[in-house]
């Protein structure tokens, strides 16, 4: 069946076209009428007084302060050996896996991290 240009009338695509504009107009309202909420003050945020921040200066040591940074101090940084995470899964239809990651440490400033993963996802159906 071949469908002449002149086959939908521009009447109807108007009319199907205002009904659909009337039925969504009173969502549109009732979306427009809900009050935002206010936003709640941030509690994450801790203000420090002058006298605060002078006490937390005068006391700070290079030790300290590295610690803060989540830096290690020396000595536990010397006997850090190789270390990481292994781990295996097993799934129905076949599946399989196994992997890991080690992190090995090399000199004062710095390491090497090493990781494998050897996975077999099952059998097609």
């Amino acid at each position: 069946m071949i469908l002449s240009p002149h086959a939908v009338r521009p009447a109807s695509v108007l009319r199907l076209a205002l009904a659909a504009a009337f039925a969504c107009a009173p969502v549109a309202v009732f979306a427009q009428a809900v009050p935002v909420p206010e936003a709640a003050p941030s509690t994450d945020t801790i203000r420090l007084t002058d006298e605060q921040r002078r006490a937390i200066l005068d006391h700070a040591t290079p030790e300290s302060a590295a610690a803060a940074r989540g830096e290690m101090p020396e000595a536990e940084r010397k006997t850090l050996g190789i270390h990481g995470e292994v781990g295996a899964m097993v799934g129905s239809n076949g599946l399989r896996s196994l992997y890991g990651v080690a992190q090995i440490p090399l000199g004062d400033s710095a390491a090497a991290t090493v990781a494998f993963e050897s996975s077999r996802f099952g059998y097609r159906r």
